[in-house]
C-alpha cells in the first residue's frame, strides 16, 4: 500500500509542475486514500456478487412440453393413428422439463368433453419426465371407422404452458 500510495503521489506531482501552486500530498494521507478506495472497491465487489445469488435463487423455475407420445394397446401409434379393432385402450404421454426444481400442476382437456382427473408431479431441473393419460375408447361401428379426436395437456403451474395430441382410429372388426 506504500508503494501504491507513493506512486499516486509521484504521479501527481509530476503532473502539477505546469500549475502554479502544484499538488502535492503528504504520503499518509495518500495511503489513506488508497486503502479507502480498496475498501470500496472490495465492497462493490461483495455487493455484485450478493446481488447475483439473490437474482439467481430467486429466478422462478418454468415448465415446458419436451415431447408427446400415443400407444394403442400397448404399441407406438405412429403418427398418432390407430388402425385395428376396437374399444382400444390409449395411452397419451408427454415429457415435462423444468429449468428448476418444481412441482407442476397439470389437467387434461379431450375433444369428447370429458374431464379426466388433475394432478401434479414433481419434476428436477433440465429433465424430462412424464406425465400420462389413459383413454379406452371406440366401438366397431361406423361412428369410429374415422374417429379424429384429441386430448391436451394443460399445465397450470409454474407456469401456463398447454400441448395437444390429435389422433385418429380406425376401428373395423
Amino acid at each position: 500500500m506504500y508503494l501504491a500510495a507513493r506512486q499516486l503521489n509521484e504521479t501527481w506531482s509530476s503532473r502539477a509542475g505546469s500549475g502554479p501552486e502544484g499538488i502535492s500530498l503528504p504520503l499518509e494521507r495518500m495511503e489513506s486514500i488508497v486503502k479507502t478506495h480498496k475498501t470500496a472497491l472490495l465492497f462493490g465487489l461483495i455487493l455484485l456478487a450478493g446481488i447475483a445469488l439473490v437474482m439467481e435463487a430467486a429466478a422462478p423455475a418454468s415448465v415446458r412440453v419436451g415431447g408427446a407420445s400415443l400407444r394403442a394397446n400397448g404399441q407406438v401409434a405412429h403418427g398418432f393413428q390407430y388402425t385395428g379393432s376396437c374399444p382400444v385402450d390409449l395411452k397419451f404421454g408427454w415429457g415435462l422439463i423444468a429449468t428448476e426444481p418444481t412441482t407442476a400442476a397439470y389437467s387434461f382437456t379431450r375433444s369428447d368433453g370429458g374431464h379426466p382427473p388433475s394432478g401434479s408431479v414433481d419434476l428436477p431441473a433440465g429433465r424430462s419426465k412424464p406425465v400420462y393419460l389413459d383413454w379406452h375408447l371406440g366401438a366397431n361401428n361406423a361412428k369410429y371407422a374415422n374417429y379424429r379426436g384429441w386430448v391436451q395437456l394443460n399445465v397450470e403451474s409454474p407456469n401456463q404452458v398447454s400441448q395437444k395430441i390429435s389422433f385418429t382410429l380406425h376401428c373395423g372388426g
